[in-house]
């Protein structure tokens, strides 16, 4: 059998184990639900926040917090790495069994609904209609659908005019991430692994809905090295371009106090060599 999937590409299928196991109690699987969603490392699902954090997050006392981990322990679902008492936060990862049984499911997911669109589209015969003598007529092109899909493909995202609208559209199409959540912190991980500043010094904090947050090329930064990762790059680059050509000055931030001051990334690369 064939290696075990990241764990960014199972997730759903991870969490989908644990949701319909009927032996796994609910304030169970709240913790580990939680676990997953904001505290999950992006690769192996490896987690540490402390029983304080888990249960001010989901309102439950920090000794209930403790004997719903052993249950999802003993359940087979995580593997947990105890700490001590001297600052030392215990770790929590998934076992290999419930990555492999999430990888069957993801893979024989696949098997029922194709996810690859290299043919673009699903294979399926022709449409056709019964009126022709000679096996079938071809089906007439739909044109208000054409004319609905050319105009979505032309039309562009109108992003807030806070900060970050005008930012020429290429492939990567901003995403609204929020502050305080975890693919924010991936961000700035990835950014420090390759000398940048984090994306409070890069970008300013903009209004969507009722959250603060920041327009990137994607939720998570793809793998480093890979082409992906490249093209996210130039995208971001591009985002902050745009931001620092609205805003020369510095901006306070009403959030954390401080102040945003513009900085570009071909500067950091440079002084970073």
């Amino acid at each position: 059998m064939s290696e075990t999937l990241p764990f960014c590409k199972i997730k759903l299928q991870y969490l989908l184990e644990m949701v319909t196991d009927h032996d796994l109690d609910d304030n169970a699987l709240r913790v580990a639900l939680y676990l997953t969603l904001a505290h999950a490392d992006h690769e192996t699902g490896e987690s540490h926040p402390s029983f304080e954090t888990i249960g001010a997050a989901i309102g439950k006392h920090a000794k209930s917090i403790k004997r719903a981990l052993n249950k999802v322990e003993a359940a087979g679902y995580m593997a947990i790495e105890r700490g001590t008492n001297k600052g030392k936060s215990s770790r929590y990862r998934p076992t290999e069994t419930a990555l492999k049984r999430a990888t069957i499911r993801r893979r024989e997911g696949d098997k029922i609904v194709p996810l690859s669109r290299a043919k673009r589209g699903h294979s399926c015969p022709q449409s056709r209609t019964g009126l022709s003598s000679k096996g079938g007529q071809d089906r007439p092109p739909n044109r208000k659908q054409e004319l609905r899909k050319e105009h979505g493909r032309k039309r562009a995202p109108d992003l807030p005019d806070e900060g970050q609208s005008g930012v020429p559209h290429d492939q990567y199409q901003p995403i609204f991430v929020p502050r305080g959540i975890c693919f924010v912190r991936d961000w700035d991980d990835r950014l420090a692994r390759v000398g940048m500043p984090p994306l409070e010094r890069l970008l300013p904090s903009v209004r969507h809905g009722q959250h603060l947050g920041f327009w990137l090329p994607a939720r998570t930064p793809a793998p480093l090295g890979s082409v992906t990762w490249e093209a996210q790059k130039d995208a971001l680059e591009k985002l902050v371009c745009a931001a620092h050509s609205r805003r020369k000055h510095p901006i306070p931030d009403t959030v954390s106090g401080t102040a945003f001051v513009p900085i570009s990334m071909r500067t950091t690369r440079a002084q970073n060599g």
